[in-house]
């Protein structure tokens, strides 16, 4: 499994990113397999909400957990979607800091394994409001492109 990591401070914009790339996905030709979020609605801009999705892009199954915030959280939720959907791929959000207790120890600890530095991508932001999704775009492509890049290992 790889994993891929969108890191920012608090309200930087993860997981507007993170819908993006899921958003970017579907409109290339992936198959969405899950998607939940509270309301069932995933839009981007100021009030994008956390979800899951589970997307079948290529020949490649991925994930996509926005909520990092918390640890303890992010690891069940990541332990779960790997034992149940096998992906080859997991992208996650996280907070910037690397301390205990943070989402990114959990996954220096847990999933060290799967990490490498080229696929940790950090959140851009734009000091106009008006401007604030736009600026995720540029990073949003590098994150896609990554994706279609990774060479995956069948287990």
């Amino acid at each position: 499994m790889e994993l891929i990591i969108i890191r920012g401070a608090q309200d930087s914009g993860k997981t507007t990113t993170a819908s993006l790339v899921h958003n970017k996905l579907v409109e290339n030709g992936a198959t969405v397999k899950l998607l939940q979020m509270k309301d069932n609605i995933l839009d981007v801009g100021q009030y994008t909400r956390d979800f899951q999705s589970v997307l079948d892009v290529e020949k490649k199954r991925i994930v996509i957990i926005s909520e990092g915030d918390d640890d303890d959280t992010l690891y069940e939720k990541m332990e779960w979607y790997n034992n149940e959907y096998r992906p080859d791929i997991i992208v996650v959000c996280a907070r910037t800091y690397n301390r205990l207790g943070s989402s990114y120890r959990m996954l220096t600890e847990y999933y060290s394994n799967a990490m490498r530095e080229e696929n940790e991508f950090w959140t851009e932001y734009a000091d106009d409001p008006t401007k604030t999704v736009e600026a995720k775009f540029p990073i949003v492509e590098r994150i896609v492109n990554r994706i279609y890049e990774l060479e995956i290992q069948k287990r």
